[in-house]
């Protein structure tokens, strides 16, 4: 069989597919032959349990967690609906559901996730499986270490989201790492080559197939996919796969141990020697207390003697280390200088990479807390403050004067320490007790080492404040200059003013008799003196000189005729910036009321008009887009915006799984359905 066009991606996430443009490799030479009754067979018992799954995730950026849909490959590997997928697929999933290989759709949840190795386990809601796929089909893992160079291999999952696919290959490396120079391939600040050396494989694999399983021909489990490098895909080893699902099964996460010693392959003009070179040794951490120093050579670690004389080497060291049990005192043996020395050495529960982002809209940022790895990235003595990820450039802590900016640490509100995340919350709720008020917050945060203070007016939303005008008067017409070739065109000779367009209906000129194509030359018996296209804006201020229900006496030429006629001026319609709007800050749209434009435009009575959607929220994520005008809200028709205001308000304290918006586009309208998760 022909392999087709690779996906050249350092990831296979449809999380961020909508920023990518693909790209890729020549067709590949033609696949070996295989036994086909091994292949059907291998295939017939994995792929019943390949699941296609959809993600909506959150990302800080801006000030606010976006909302960003994905889709990713997974496999059920057991009865209670647990499926191995990839963290970069589901493990920062706020919503999860799952196409089965039978179409069913079921909803599923994030059980546990590691990012230190890129896999993540979710659990299908065994309530909505039908009984007759009960008991599921579940795909074993098969044993790695019997996996050879040359051997065929199937990738299977759902490529760009398309549904169940598999696709054909052999193995390419057992050892594979990221190219010296690549770059470190990260989840949530972790680097998942520290542990994980790839299954190198020339099945093709695209974005979306990630999470999927590799699988050899006794149809069997040996891999994860995860990545492609060029024309190969690497997956995560199955001994990997299987350690790791058992943890996230039982314990929701995989705790391990840390030194704070940087390992490195020994130098090239060290060649001969074994062990692990020590790159450096974090200050105040197992390693130090221990007493190793940069240069020393590590021989052993806990018995078990350990070596790397090459970068693919370094994983297994680490998962040795990693590995131990939490707390446990172990042996080292290393070599310093000529001499040979022991030390004993009591390991740490290793701290996540990065703290979990929130959002914080009274400040207007995005915020983590400081775990213990990430302070010494920050040259910090302590874990204490809270970090900004983002920043919103309207929002409360971009006003202030000094403004903060993101990677600055918070570390003080009003005199009062803040050390986590959850103190700032307090901290803040005590300050705005109903969530509505503003206050005036002296901040002092942390920025390169440096300490400084600004006032915070925590609350402050962007400016939307209204131009408030009085009536004005309006003539309800839509006119052209009169220009002076269109005069002469007109028989008008070298005549000022302007010809009407449209007459708007049932306003106050079409009472009175107004048409389209009408020249206006006077008001009251004052010249109109508009010529030029740029005087377009003569007749209407002309207009506003006088009070809403004055009457005017206008001379027009209609069809070469001469006439005058009496108008009474009504009160012009708002313009849009004069409207009332409101913000729903879970949906993440602006609404207002219909003007008389809008609904000229549409070609509609009534609607309540989408002012703005938020990128990346629930609104834009369902589909809603600024222009649109609602015209049914859950069935019903929509009344004013204070109407529409109360019932959003009622669906957010019931809330609501789904809100039906049917809405006009253009010409034609469409149904949106927005699926929010509430606070």
């Amino acid at each position: 069989m022909t392999t087709a066009m690779k996906r050249s991606l350092p990831i296979c996430s449809l999380l961020l597919c909508a920023l990518m443009v693909p790209t890729y490799a020549q067709e590949a030479p033609p696949a070996v032959s295989q036994d086909q009754e091994r292949i059907d067979a291998a295939i017939a018992k994995v792929y019943p349990s390949l699941a296609r799954i959809h993600v909506v995730a959150e990302r800080p950026r801006g000030g606010r967690m976006e909302k960003v849909a994905g889709t990713g490959s997974g496999t059920i590997i057991h009865e209670d609906g647990y499926i191995l997928t990839n963290h970069h697929v589901a493990g920062n999933a706020t919503r999860v559901w799952v196409r089965l290989s039978t179409k069913e759709k079921i909803d599923a949840k994030v059980i546990g996730t590691d990012p230190q190795t890129d896999l993540c386990i979710i659990q299908l809601n065994m309530d909505q499986v039908p009984d007759s796929l009960k008991p599921l089909p579940v795909a074993k893992f098969g044993d790695f270490d019997t996996l050879e160079v040359g051997d065929t291999v199937m990738a299977m999952g759902s490529p760009a989201g398309v549904s169940q696919s598999v696709t054909l290959g052999v193995v390419a490396n057992l050892e594979m790492i990221m190219p010296s120079g690549a770059g470190a391939l990260r989840q949530d600040g972790e680097n998942v080559g520290d542990l994980v050396r790839w299954i190198g494989h020339d099945a093709v694999i695209y974005f979306g197939n990630s999470g999927g399983p590799l699988v050899n021909l006794d149809g069997e489990i040996i891999g994860v996919n995860e990545i492609g490098l060029g024309s190969l895909g690497g997956a995560i080893p199955a001994d990997i796969a299987k350690f790791v699902t058992a943890e996230l099964i039982e314990n929701q996460r995989v705790r391990r141990s840390w030194t704070g010693v940087v390992p490195q392959p020994v130098l090239r003009s060290q060649d001969g020697l074994g062990g692990i070179l020590v790159g450096a040794v974090v200050e105040g951490s197992p390693g130090a207390a221990a007493g190793l120093e940069a240069g020393d050579i590590i021989t052993h670690f806990d018995g078990v003697e350990v070596s790397a004389s090459a970068p693919e080497h370094l994983p297994l060291y680490n998962r040795v280390v990693l590995g131990t049990p939490v707390g446990k005192d172990v042996e080292l043996r290393f070599m310093r200088g000529e001499s040979i020395q022991a030390t004993q050495l009591t390991t740490a529960e290793r701290s996540k990479a990065q703290g979990e982002d929130h959002e914080l809209k009274a400040w207007g940022i995005t915020a983590r807390d400081i775990t213990t790895r990430s302070a010494i990235g920050l040259k910090r003595e302590t874990t204490d403050g809270v970090w900004v990820s983002s920043l919103n450039q309207a929002g409360a802590v971009a006003s202030a004067k000094p403004p903060l900016e993101a990677k600055d640490i918070i570390v003080a509100v009003e005199g009062k320490p803040v050390k986590t995340l959850d103190e700032l919350l307090g901290i803040t709720a005590e300050l705005l007790p109903d969530g509505t008020e503003t206050f005036p917050a002296l901040v002092e945060y942390e920025r390169a080492g440096e300490q400084f203070a600004t006032v915070v007016t925590i609350g402050r939303k962007p400016n939307d404040s209204k131009s408030a005008s009085a009536d004005r008067a309006w003539l309800g017409v839509k006119t052209q200059v009169l220009t002076r070739d269109l005069a002469k065109a007109l028989g008008l000779g070298s005549k000022k003013g302007v010809r009407i367009t449209q007459v708007i209906p049932g306003t106050t000129a079409e009472e009175a008799g107004l048409q389209k194509g009408d020249v206006l030359l006077k008001v009251d018996d004052a010249a109109i003196l508009a010529a030029r296209e740029q005087d377009s804006r003569v007749f209407e201020s002309l207009i506003r000189e006088y009070s809403v229900g004055d009457e005017i006496l206008i001379d027009l030429v209609r069809a070469g005729k001469a006439s005058k006629q009496i108008v009474e001026l009504e009160s012009a319609p708002k313009t849009p910036s004069e409207f009332d709007t409101v913000t729903n800050d879970t949906l993440e749209f602006t609404l207002r009321e219909l003007s008389s434009a809008n609904a000229e435009e549409a070609e509609i009575g009534q609607g309540i008009f989408v002012v703005s959607v938020a990128r990346a929220g629930w609104a834009s994520l369902a589909g809603l887009a600024g222009g649109d005008v609602i015209l049914k809200l859950n069935g019903n028709d929509v009344g004013s915006i204070e109407s529409m205001e109360k019932e959003l308000q009622a669906i957010e304290a019931r809330k609501d799984d789904y809100i039906v918006l049917f809405v006009k586009r253009g010409m034609l309208t469409r149904f949106v359905e927005i699926h929010p998760i509430w606070n």
